[in-house]
Parts: C-alpha cells; structure tokens; sequence
C-alpha cells in the first residue's frame, strides 16, 4: 500500500513538472505575439494621434527602450517601455507605459508628452479588467474623464483633485480612477528621471 502511494505521488508531481513545463514555454510563445499586437494595434495608432503634425524624424516603435525599474514587493521584475520622438536631432516628445492596480486588477496606460512645455500630449488605456459600465470607461477615449488628462502641465505630477490636483474622476468609479491617475502620475515621475539618459543612447 505504501509503494502505491508512493508511486502515486511521483506521478503527480512529474505531471505537475511537465504541466509547469508546457505553461512556461506556452507564456513563452504568446508573450512576443501578444506584445506585438498591443504596439501595432494601440500603441502605434496613440502615438500617431498624439504625435500628429509634429513632422519626427524618427520611428518612435523601432527606437523604443525597455527601462529597468528593479523589483515590486513580490521580488518580480519590472519594466516598462519607453518611446521617444526626435525632431532636429533633439528629443521633444516621449511616450511611457505604465500600470497601476485597479479595482478588477492591473490598469495599464499610454501616456504621452511634450518635453519642452511639459504639457501631458495624451492618455490611452491599454488594458485594464474594471466592472463594465464603470470603471471600464476608462477605456473610452471619447470619456471625459480621459479627455481631461490632454494639456495638463505634469511638472508637479498629476493628482485627483481630491487630493489636491486637478483630475475628477468618473462618478461611481473612484477606485478605478486613482488608479489610471496613479499610472499616469508614475509616467511624469519615470520621464523625467529617464527620458535624457534615453535619449542619450
């Protein structure tokens, strides 16, 4: 009775080893195609709309860098992808891809800018799991919620205006809504610290 038991659990944990196995390599295979969607199907087009008439000489997808943020909490690694825009051989417009947790998890967001008056260009949410109806609106780009973000001066961050910035949020959907502000205020911070190394390689 004992070797059958024993027997049993090595089974399953080799299946459970193979099963890990076929999940890795699966993540493996679909992270590259899922990234190349989310840049040609949301992130060119933002960029082209926010970038519009600006006349760049250079193609912010292919001169894109990957920045190393260090470790969460959790110890997992953290990045984030930098796009920046060159005219006359200086860097005037940026672009980042940033994160916060929402109230259905993880919302991720576009936020692009103009250096040299340090106005916010735009947001686009990427992705985001919010209750529909809701919070999910922050995937509207007609919202005005999102809409407000366009023009804003990011020098001193962005805030809710409850605590003393100048974003509302959407009614009903406050957890949702610091959390897309929270992701779009990591953006001012991560492009100020980063965008002249950057720029520089």
């Amino acid at each position: 009775m004992r070797n059958k038991i024993w027997f049993m659990a090595v089974v399953l944990g080799v299946v459970a080893f193979l099963a890990g196995l076929a999940l890795s390599g699966v993540k493996g295979m679909t992270t590259p195609i899922i990234e190349k969607r989310i840049l040609e199907q949301k992130i060119k087009p933002s960029l082209d709309k926010f970038f519009d008439g600006l006349d760049l000489e250079n193609d912010c997808i292919e001169d894109r860098q990957v920045l190393d943020l260090g470790k969460d909490a959790r110890g997992r690694k953290q990045v984030t992808t930098l796009f920046l825009g060159k005219k006359g051989g200086k860097t005037v417009v940026a672009a980042l891809q940033t994160k916060a947790a929402g109230f259905g998890g993880d919302i991720e967001v576009l936020t692009a800018f103009s250096l040299d008056d340090k106005k916010i260009l735009g947001v686009k949410t990427l992705s985001q799991s919010e209750t529909m109806g809701l919070g999910a609106r922050v995937s509207n780009d007609a919202e005005p919620f999102i809409q407000q973000f366009g023009g804003m001066n990011y020098s001193d961050g962005v805030a809710m205006r409850s605590n003393g910035g100048q974003v509302d949020a959407i009614s009903g959907a406050t957890v949702s809504s610091v959390a897309f502000t929270a992701a779009v205020n990591r953006a001012t911070v991560l492009v100020e610290k980063n965008v002249d190394s950057a720029a520089a390689n």
